[in-house]
């Protein structure tokens, strides 16, 4: 028995990693002949654009766009879809939308509930986390972790071992590019992720700060901290040295032209845009945000893990990256894994033996 019909839910269409991710695996899923249907709260963002025509979509209508308790009512919403859709896997792609399994389940009883990890499991201060945690996964049929060290936290959170924890790498999309961009005199930084308290960009500002004026930081992205960011280059003096950008199509030509690649993230569970940095010879300097970059940057060429969050440290590790010999094909051989049709037809075999187990 197969998983035939796959549906994603996704609370809209936004630009977020696990939404990015989803999207694009869907497409590599209907290619290998699965019915796949994305039901979405709203048609807000606008990943919907390069979305493969062989994937069905549902938007509810009424829209259920995000706030606080959105969540329990997009759960509810799509619970009512379900009979009819009649999937045999129901994924969610990330941790953001594990708050929609147990509504689901008490939807409909059939399908297997497939949940992707994307972040750790356990946000630093939350309290009374494990409870929480395995109060809203109690649905949860199988956990795919992003990388080996958050299915160990899985496993350590999950003692029972009554369900399957697998650890599965999320593709990466890389498009080539035709002629590279001539790189621009002094050093150029590239930062790119949303704008958010989770990506801390403003330490990101701190740090070009401490490195000397001929450095300069190109940030893409949006977000609610984009006035914040703003504010803040304005008040250090910083408008001749950052750039912001917004949101772009294609990141290809930005990564070409950029001597290192910044991450200031307070935690993430395997950021993708490091991936596609090193895919395009670009080294990486990031905090100590991530399992996956802990397996990644295992190379003096591929980059630095810095174990502070001082601007002055990251500065530091972003002049050694600089000022190294770039080692186009040691980084590409570091990305090559998440090759997107590999890691696409791990999950579908991934989902047939849920649903065989089931």
């Amino acid at each position: 028995m197969t998983a035939q019909r796959i549906l994603i839910c996704l609370h809209d269409f936004s630009r977020g990693g696990t939404e990015r991710i989803a999207v694009g695996m869907a497409g590599t899923w209907a290619q290998a002949g699965r019915d796949v249907t994305i039901i979405a709260g709203s048609n807000d963002g606008g990943l919907r654009e390069g979305l493969d025509r062989r994937v069905k979509v549902v938007k509810l209508d009424p829209p259920v766009r995000r706030t606080l308790l959105s969540r329990f009512r997009l759960a509810r919403e799509i619970g009512k879809h379900l009979p009819k859709l009649h999937p045999d896997v129901i994924f969610l792609p990330g941790n953001f939308h594990a708050l929609l399994a147990n509504g689901l389940r008490e939807a409909d009883a059939r399908p297997v509930i497939a949940l992707k990890i994307s972040n750790p499991p356990l946000p630093q201060g939350l309290p009374f986390a494990k409870t929480l945690f395995r109060r809203f996964t109690r649905a949860v049929d199988g956990f795919a972790a992003m990388n080996s060290g958050l299915a160990r936290e899985l496993a350590v959170l999950l003692p029972n071992r009554d369900r399957e924890i697998v650890t599965l790498r999320d593709p990466v999309y890389v498009r080539p590019i035709a002629e590279k961009p001539r790189r621009e005199a002094g050093r150029s930084i590239l930062w790119i992720g949303r704008l958010e308290p989770q990506k801390d960009p403003l330490l990101a500002l701190k740090t070009i700060q401490a490195l000397d004026a001929s450095a300069r930081l190109l940030m893409l992205g949006e977000g609610s901290l984009g006035e914040d960011v703003q504010e803040e280059i304005v008040a250090m003096n910083l408008r001749d040295r950052v750039h912001l950008v917004g949101h772009v199509r294609e990141i290809e030509p930005y990564l070409a032209r950029a001597d290192a690649l910044l991450i200031t993230s307070r935690y993430e569970g395997g950021p993708a845009v490091a991936v596609e940095a090193l895919a395009a010879g670009l080294p990486v300097v990031s905090t100590d945000c991530s399992h996956l970059l802990r397996d990644l940057l295992t190379s003096a060429q591929a980059g630095r893990l810095v174990a502070s969050r001082k601007p002055a440290d990251l500065a530091a590790a972003l002049e050694e990256v600089c000022a190294q010999p770039r080692a186009p094909d040691v980084l590409a051989a570091l990305a090559a894994p998440f090759e997107p049709q590999a890691c696409a037809q791990a999950y579908l075999a991934w989902f047939d033996s849920l649903v065989a187990h089931d």
